[in-house]
């Protein structure tokens, strides 16, 4: 266990690695996949156990990759997409089955890539989006279908870039932000990407051109963008998605890119090591006063790493490339020093007499006052949207969790809502939502994508 506000070495990992890919299983375990070291890709993959802070092999990889990506599916199973091998640019894409520990291929996607980004979306599809093939710069999008292993073109950006990010909105709308067009043209422009159309649509631009950065939906449903390239950034910027802008907020304590970002169980977030020098360093962001403030250093400065929140509420960082590109294996814990003895988490869409209503929603039982998180709910149907709730009571019986709080809704109108939802205790088995809300809208059914948490 960790000292709060600290960072604590676990186990290390069997092989070093960076630009890998790490993913939190519904087993609480964490899967590692791929990445680099100085000979070259790696095909080899590998579980995290928190219950004993030990790495273990699983199944390898059938083909060797850095740069991709890997995306959590309903079902369980993981999808890992796209990458390099050296200098060739991977089509291929796997699956990873928890159950069997083993990898299998599944449709390859239209066009090869790298460095491109991977959402997983409200319907169960995976959207991913541009990245480079060779010299070239992608503009291009398709979709992965899991009932059929099929990738299928969707819509293009209207500008090609790489090293951007991509940020699942409460309307089920991605947002991509940033990237490089190809040296020296960096980008400010943002793109938003409705599932219901395919299509893309320019919204408002960042203030700062920037790519390899992070961005985080905060509970209240805006994005933080932090950091990033050219020659490392310390500045950040919220977007709004009801306004389309973006607006400046607190500074980076130093400028950094290539490093991670995790959105904590109390709404923070932590911001740790990144480039140049390989930074130790870590820092919280706080949204209700837009500032940053230090925390813990890690004990191994690196970039290129992962950070992966755990169902704990700990943060392992992993691997990442240290002074001199050369890859690590060490693995290190933040305790994030709050108290959390009971969460309830979840994301997805509800169906309802033919209505589509998404929402967000993560609550903690805590021995403070004040919110115990944040409910994010729209109706498009019906225009109701609540963007940033106030969770104030949680109630935890087995694997149901009810909980209440007030909402001011996009009309300006003040209601409350209670929310009841039910963990069925499996990825790929429907969980269960009902939403109500003091004007008399009322909502319930089976999840369509996502999955409820309750632990």
């Amino acid at each position: 266990m960790a000292t709060p506000f600290q960072w604590e070495f676990t186990g290390s990992l069997k092989t070093a690695r960076l630009r890998h890919t790490a993913t939190l299983l519904s087993t609480g375990k964490v899967l590692v996949a791929g990445g680099s070291v100085a000979h070259g890709a790696l095909t080899s993959t590998e579980l995290y156990d928190p219950a004993t802070g030990r790495w273990s092999a699983t199944g390898n990889l059938s083909s060797a990759r850095h740069s991709h990506t890997a995306t959590l599916l309903p079902s369980g199973l993981v999808l890992v997409a796209g990458g390099r091998l050296d200098d060739v640019y991977s089509a291929s894409a796997e699956l990873y089955n928890p159950a069997t520990g083993k990898w299998s291929a599944t449709g390859s996607l239209n066009t090869a890539r790298s460095y491109h980004t991977a959402t997983l979306l409200p319907s169960g599809l995976v959207l991913v989006v541009g990245g480079r093939l060779v010299g070239n710069y992608l503009a291009s999008a398709e979709l992965y279908d899991p009932a059929t292993g099929i990738w299928v073109p969707t819509g293009s950006l209207s500008t090609e870039r790489e090293f951007h990010t991509a940020t699942l909105l409460p309307s089920g709308e991605v947002l991509v932000a940033g990237g490089n067009e190809g040296a020296p043209v960096d980008l400010t422009s943002a793109e938003l990407y409705n599932p219901a159309t395919g299509a893309w649509s320019a919204t408002g631009s960042l203030s700062t051109a920037r790519y390899d950065h992070t961005a985080t939906l905060l509970l209240n449903g805006t994005v933080l963008v932090a950091g990033g390239n050219p020659d490392t950034l310390a500045s950040a910027e919220l977007y709004n998605q009801a306004t389309g802008t973006w607006s400046v907020t607190g500074s980076l304590n130093p400028a950094r890119g290539d490093h991670t970002a995790t959105l904590l169980l109390n709404g923070m977030v932590l911001v740790a090591g990144g480039n140049p020098d390989d930074l130790a360093g870590a820092e919280l962001y706080d949204s209700a006063t837009g500032s940053w403030s230090v925390t813990g250093s890690l004990n191994n400065g690196r970039g290129d790493h992962t950070a992966t929140l755990l169902s704990d509420g700990m943060v392992l960082v992993a691997g990442g490339g240290a002074v001199g590109g050369v890859a690590l294996a060490s693995a290190e814990l933040y305790d994030p020093g709050t108290v959390t003895p009971t969460t309830v988490t979840g994301h997805g869409t509800v169906d309802h007499q033919g209505n589509s209503v998404t929402f967000n929603f993560r609550a903690a039982q805590t021995t403070g006052g004040g919110s115990l998180g944040r409910f994010a709910f729209c109706d498009a149907a019906a225009g109701d949207c609540a963007t940033n709730a106030a969770i104030r009571s949680l109630s935890i019986s087995g694997n149901s969790a009810d909980f209440s709080g007030s909402v001011s809704l996009d009309d300006g109108s003040k209601v409350t809502f209670s929310v009841s939802v039910t963990d069925n205790g499996s990825a790929g088995i429907s969980d269960s939502i009902s939403i109500s809300l003091s004007n008399g809208y009322f909502a319930s059914g089976n999840l369509t994508s996502g999955d409820i948490q309750i632990y």
